[in-house]
């Protein structure tokens, strides 16, 4: 049997400098794919939840801040299949200004605000290289 569930992450660009933030996973002996590697904020998203509202409650949640209303905006829409869990992957661009403090939950152990193409040319694990490259093809991640 096939497990489905929603998942939203936000690619959060600061308006002070135009750079992205990035995530590091804490590390997660359970989870070799996402230990330690580089992560958006998000998560699943709960079956009450509104798929915006959900996103903007995980992104509270993991780093802290809230993003400039207006501003969150569906960059890409996609299905994958992994670990016999289909999940329907949400990836939002949003905005802040840049003097919001950034506050980690357990699931990250640092992050960074990088360029466009300091991320493109990260060492990511699937689906982020498709995404990035195809969300900077259509310009939102310039």
């Amino acid at each position: 049997m096939v497990v489905i569930e929603r998942a939203a992450k936000a690619l959060i660009r600061r308006r002070s400098d135009g750079k992205y933030l990035m995530l590091t996973c804490s590390n997660w002996p359970e989870n070799l794919r996402r230990s330690q590697k580089p992560d958006l904020p998000g998560g699943v998203i709960e079956a009450h939840e509104h798929i915006e509202e959900g996103l903007l409650r995980e992104i509270r949640e993991e780093v802290g801040i809230t993003p400039i209303p207006g501003t969150v905006q569906l960059g890409r829409c996609f299905t994958y299949l992994y670990d016999g869990v289909s999940s329907n992957f949400l990836v939002y661009v949003a905005e802040v200004e840049g003097d919001e403090e950034i506050v980690l939950s357990w699931e990250h152990e640092s992050y960074t605000w990088l360029t466009a193409q300091e991320i493109l040319s990260l060492d990511l694990r699937r689906p982020y290289p498709e995404l990035f490259h195809y969300l900077s093809d259509i310009g939102l991640m310039r």
